[in-house]
């Protein structure tokens, strides 16, 4: 249910820094021993600074304070989450302006069993 709920904040995040009737991408994949959601959106994209600071509690970029809503949490409990999983939070953008893709990496093992739980 964590993993769920940390999906839509980075959902929410992805529609809330996107021009209206862009591209929201949803992907899962294998890699290695871990499952891999990845969120990719055509939005405001990250500077170097923000991408090091996305999960910190409260953090919002300057570039957005007074044009986007929100108190800077939902990265924060999103990352939390995934972390309370096993897993990690991280996101890539080849720049301001230019998107950004933010991935869940959740260790295998642990979705296979959550799988085998729900067929049961």
């Amino acid at each position: 249910m964590l993993v769920e709920q940390a999906l839509g904040q980075v959902l929410e995040n992805a529609a809330k820094y996107s021009p209206a009737g862009s591209t929201i991408r949803i992907s899962a994949r294998a890699e290695q021993d871990r499952v891999v959601l990845a969120v990719t959106d055509q939005g405001a994209g990250l500077t170097e600074d923000e991408r090091r600071q996305i999960g910190q509690r409260s953090f919002r970029g300057a570039r957005h304070l007074h044009h986007v809503p929100g108190a800077g949490l939902g990265l924060w409990i999103a990352d939390t989450f995934v972390v309370t999983n096993g897993g990690t939070l991280d996101a890539e953008s080849p720049g301001p302006g230019l998107g950004t893709t933010v991935s869940i990496r959740l260790p295998a093992a642990a979705a296979s069993e959550g799988a085998a739980e729900a067929m049961s």
